[in-house]
């Protein structure tokens, strides 16, 4: 019950505890001053009886002469006079007989002084009787009745307006104790009392420039570590963690790595200065960081001191060798300065497949940025290894083909991989991932046809496909078991999947719903970060949970873990792998876990190989896992499973697990 209930129930029950107080007291009050003068009234009779007696004992005629019109003026219906219980005389009003039997009399008994043994009886009309109970003769304390209760109205309507301060400023700590202390319906200045709420104002400003403190400390600790602090591109260490999370990622079959030197920057910092030459690296960043973003999934890091790094995923030789003219061509638009005629940038590539050794890659990578130092002419060789469309299964007509098919077919596979708290305990989540088989029969994860779907059009069927068999697969889900499905930012922001979404999920019993998780990518979620409030915001309220996967992927604000409610955060596999051994990786764990703490999100770690990396995870205070540490991913909606499916299996093989040999190495997809 609100307070200002409590209040005035409170008021109004003591208000009419007095009135009826007052009411009963007066009636008693009332009743006992008629009774005192009705027995002085009998009194007065009895004592002229008593004197007249005596005198007319002899002539009973004198007593009848006045007798009577006492008692009909004292409102005596009966009076008899008993000596020795035996009656002398009697007198009666005509309606005597009327009233005989009435519960409404009352009878007086009284010794005389007379004679002996002579006792008058009287029978009369309680107090009162004869007075007239209609509203007109009760008016006067029906009248104040009626004010008492319309003051009390309108004294209980000035309480109710008087508290509605409090009952709001109630309203927004009610919010407050539900951890949502900036979620408000109502003007602040109307709340009472002023201090208080003045108060509550401070602090929730403080909390929320706290929070994003911390979004900035966390942004700021994690840009230490893997961001060039001159340029504001990634560093050495993000790039080797992207690299080897890239090669070890069974989504990602294959792509580019290119090196990219600027020879002459030495040069240029000797003769002219060192901000020259940090002008012209900022403004190669800038170009290149504008080629890298007409390709999705690629990124750029600053390798050495005068040569970047750019990775490309799913490019093969060819494509490759084009990406390097392409990104020459830009380069030498450079503003070099005047003395340099012919600018030296070199330009040295290699494609990778999934599985090789990082150390391969690079070496490769800087061989052939060698051999263009060597040749000369363009600037740029490309390690060729064999890579190509074939192998690739590259293509975009190919593709259209193939998703075409596969969506007119329904032969979209969701396999599913649990996330674990411990290691030999029950999955809390199931993460649903999609596979399909091309042409030959091989299949092919979502990592490497779902860039091909937003390049043909077709993600939005993707999604909606997807969508439907996990809705259809909630309420089959173990008891206590979530599952997560990943969806596309861009098709959630589509007004038609939208609504479309929000059918099928009204349709569902929210028992069901609670059990259902969204994944979004945190590359996504950073870029369309306002769009996505209102919808999530609807998913929330649904009764969905939200998570953001591939955290710490990039290094952006998370201030979206507060502002979207996530009940997970997925860290990206390039911090998870090997974190054991890298302190660097470590110190960026800790910070996203530390921005999580205090809400209700939980952080688990993605891509777990080894038992060394748990355990650190855990000491971190990682809330749960997924890998192949704790379970291969089961295959098909039957639940086949492929390798060692269960926790029990996957303990027994990472025993087995060296630095340099992985299960996802050895068993590919």
């Amino acid at each position: 019950m609100k307070f200002t209930n409590q209040f005035i129930t409170t008021i109004s029950l003591c208000i009419l505890t007095v009135v009826m107080i007052v009411l009963i007291g007066a009636g008693i009050s009332f009743y006992h001053m008629g009774s005192l003068y009705q027995q002085r009234q009998v009194d007065t009779v009895l004592r002229l009886v008593d004197e007249g007696w005596q005198a007319s004992k002899a002539q009973p005629d004198i007593i009848d002469a006045w007798l009577p019109n006492i008692l009909e003026v004292n409102g005596i219906i009966d009076f008899t006079l008993l000596q020795d219980k035996v009656p002398v005389y009697h007198s009666a009003r005509l309606d005597a007989a009327a009233t005989a039997g009435d519960v409404f009399t009352m009878e007086y008994t009284a010794a005389l002084n007379a004679e002996e043994n002579l006792v008058a009886r009287l029978v009369l009309r309680p107090p009162f009787y004869n007075i007239d109970h209609s509203f007109a003769s009760l008016a006067g304390i029906s009248g104040a009745i009626i004010v008492i209760l319309v003051g009390s109205l309108i004294m209980l309507r000035w309480f109710r307006r008087q508290f509605r301060g409090a009952e709001l400023l109630a309203l927004r700590s009610e919010a407050i104790l539900q951890d949502k202390p900036f979620l408000s319906f109502h003007d602040h200045r109307l709340e009472w009392p002023h201090q208080a709420s003045q108060a509550l104002d401070k602090l929730a400003l403080a909390l929320k420039d706290a929070r994003k403190e911390r979004s900035r400390f966390d942004s700021f600790m994690r840009a230490n570590v893997f961001l060039d602090r001159k340029i504001g591109i990634g560093n050495r260490v993000f790039f080797d963690n992207r690299l080897e999370a890239a090669l070890n990622d069974p989504a990602c079959h294959g792509g580019a790595l290119l090196l990219v030197e600027i020879q002459d920057l030495m040069k240029i910092n000797y003769h002219f200065d060192y901000e020259r030459g940090d002008e012209l690296l900022t403004a190669a960043s800038i170009y290149m960081g504008h080629f890298v973003r007409g390709t999705p999934g690629a990124l750029q890091a600053r390798y050495t001191g005068n040569t970047f790094a750019i990775l490309l995923p799913n490019t093969v030789e060819s494509e490759a060798q084009e990406a390097a003219r392409q990104l020459m061509k830009v380069l030498r638009r450079l503003n070099w300065p005047e003395e340099m005629t012919d600018p030296a940038v070199f330009i040295g590539g290699v494609c990778f497949s999934f599985a090789e050794p990082i150390q391969q890659i690079q070496e490769e990578a800087e061989l052939a940025l060698r051999s263009a130092e060597l040749q000369g002419g363009e600037g740029y060789f490309i390690y060729y290894k064999g890579v190509t469309e074939e192998n690739m299964g590259k293509g975009t007509v190919r593709w259209r083909t193939l998703l075409t098919r596969v969506l007119a077919q329904q032969k979209i596979q969701l396999d599913r991989q649990g996330i674990y708290i411990a290691p030999h305990q029950a999955p809390i989540m199931y993460e649903l991932l999609a596979r399909i088989q091309d042409e030959q029969g091989r299949e092919l994860s979502a990592g490497q046809f779902f860039p091909m779907a937003e390049k043909c059009g077709l993600l939005y069927e993707l999604d909606r496909n997807i969508l439907s068999q996990a809705l259809a697969r909630l309420a089959k889900t173990e008891p206590g078991v979530s599952l997560a499905v990943n969806l596309s930012a861009t098709s959630l922001l589509q007004s038609q999947f939208y609504k479309w979404l929000l059918f099928e999920l009204l349709q569902i019993p929210k028992v069901h719903l609670n059990k259902l998780v969204i994944d979004l990518s945190e590359a996504q979620v950073s870029r369309h970060f306002h769009d996505l409030i209102i919808p999530l915001r609807a998913l929330k309220k649904l009764g969905c949970q939200l998570a953001v996967d591939h955290a710490g992927q990039d290094v952006v604000s998370t201030q979206y873990v507060k502002d979207y409610e996530l009940d997970y955060l997925k860290l990206h596999p390039s911090l998870v792998r090997d974190i054991d051994t890298k302190p660097v990786n470590q110190m960026a764990v800790s910070s996203l876990i530390g921005n999580s703490a205090g809400g209700k999100t939980k952080v688990i770690a993605m891509g777990v190989e080894t038992l060394g990396e748990w355990q650190c995870l855990s000491q971190l205070g990682v809330y749960a896992g997924q890998g192949y540490f704790f379970a291969y991913p089961e295959l098909g909606a039957e639940g086949k499973k492929g390798g060692a499916a269960s926790a029990h299996a996957s303990a027994n093989f990472t025993g087995l697990l060296s630095p340099t040999a992985r299960p996802l190495k050895a068993t590919g997809v």
